[in-house]
């Protein structure tokens, strides 16, 4: 059986303005428990993502003024990102090549959710669960 994208993601639809300040931005994801916040363009178009990496690198690691930066200052430009329908494999070797620990998921063009790391692990550990199970039942016989 084929997972695809869609089966794995969690729904996630927020975008935030490249305009947003870089404070306001971190107090969002601290209290929303995320690492990333996917950003989009004066035309509404997903144009890049800002990370707790981005944070530590390009801000509190330089000792820069969150307050005074906008995510445009700090964010990473272009989405690498997954249509729905992409086969988990795929995914994955996606999310390898770029070393990236998250994935956004579109349709149509618009983001419908994201996968992350933890996704890969989770599914990687139902798996090995399933293979077990299928292991030890020829192993009794």
């Amino acid at each position: 059986m084929v997972l695809y994208a869609r089966d794995v993601m969690k729904a996630y639809t927020q975008t935030f303005s490249e305009d947003m300040n870089a404070l306001e931005a971190a107090r969002i994801m601290a209290r929303e428990g995320v690492g990333f916040l996917i950003l989009v363009d004066s035309t509404g178009k997903p144009s890049g993502i800002v990370t707790e990496w981005d944070f530590l690198h390009k801000v509190v690691a330089v000792q820069r003024d969150a307050s005074a930066l906008k995510l445009s200052d700090i964010m990473t430009r272009g989405i690498i990102g997954v249509e729905g329908k992409t086969p988990t494999e795929e995914v994955t070797d996606t999310m390898f090549r770029h070393s990236i620990r998250r994935i956004p998921v579109f349709e149509d063009g618009k983001l419908v959710g994201v996968i992350t790391s933890r996704d890969i692990i989770r599914i990687f550990r139902e798996y090995m669960d399933q293979l077990s199970r299928i292991i030890s039942r020829f192993s009794s016989m």
